[in-house]
């Protein structure tokens, strides 16, 4: 076909494809009943948090404490340590040898274990450093490891924070106020069809089931929200304006964490 009968329908193709992107970015705008503050729209402040509206649909709802529920963590700090010094940013020396010589063999005992529980969850890779000297092992950060260490040797302090991996079930109860995170407050009903992917070792399975319930038994959440509005595009992926828990330190300015909390589901009968 000549080049130039082609070009209208190739116009026509990129001119659809434009269309359908526009109608995809704004798909959540035009179900949702928000507006965009005129602090934002008008650039007067890069972040408005919003009062939620009271005709909000039960599926934006849904949808909110699911993405909510998706961000909530069960988090396992690293136990005290002897580092060898030679720092890199994935890799961790972990000299047991110095550890039971100064701490003892409880102390190192219990270190290996929990170290060994880290290993078992992926976030971690052992491998012994025999050249360096007897219980010497190397500890290396998986990529999932990586994107879930919170903290550093710097600050003291590290943990691996891991994802629910939990759905809603439905939405219990809402009820407009102001809470200390929202100003929508939602009781919900959550469950696990089965163990998050890295609890793989029966301890780390104990804990979840004592903390969040047994899994497949549905328990009981709480959490208050309000929506968030950035000046430009939210950097966690979020579309702007989309209702979120919101600890927001008026005096401040800023956020400071958020309120979910997931009570334990009783064991299945």
């Amino acid at each position: 076909m000549p080049l130039s009968r082609a070009m209208p329908r190739i116009w026509v193709g990129a001119v659809a494809l434009a269309v359908f992107l526009c109608a995809a970015a704004t798909a959540w705008s035009q179900s949702s009943t928000a507006r965009m503050p005129r602090e934002i729209s008008n650039g007067a402040r890069e972040m408005v948090v919003q009062r939620v509206e009271p005709e909000i649909s039960q599926a934006e709802i849904f949808a909110a404490v699911q993405a909510q529920l998706d961000r909530e963590t069960m988090c396992f700090p690293w136990p005290s340590v002897w580092l060898d010094p030679a720092e890199r940013r994935r890799v961790f020396i972990v000299r047991f040898d110095l550890m039971e010589r100064d701490w003892g063999g409880e102390v190192t005992a219990r270190t290996r274990a929990r170290l060994a529980e880290f290993v078992d969850m992926g976030v971690l890779v052992a491998r012994e450093q025999s050249d360096i000297g007897p219980g010497v092992i190397e500890y290396r950060l998986t990529r999932l490891g990586d994107d879930r260490l919170v903290g550093s040797p710097a600050s003291g302090r590290m943990s691996f924070c891991m994802p629910s991996e939990r759905r809603v079930v439905e939405i219990l109860e809402t009820q407009f106020g102001n809470y200390p995170c929202g100003t929508l407050q939602v009781r919900f009903r959550h469950i696990a069809d089965a163990w998050p992917s890295w609890a793989r070792s029966q301890s780390i399975q104990t804990r979840v089931n004592d903390t969040w319930g047994a899994i497949g038994s549905p328990g009981d959440g709480a959490v208050s929200m309000s929506r968030q509005w950035f000046a430009g595009d939210p950097t966690d992926g979020r579309e702007n304006g989309q209702m979120r828990s919101v600890c927001y330190d008026t005096e401040a300015r800023e956020v400071r964490g958020e309120d979910m909390e997931l009570y334990p589901a009783l064991p299945a009968q």
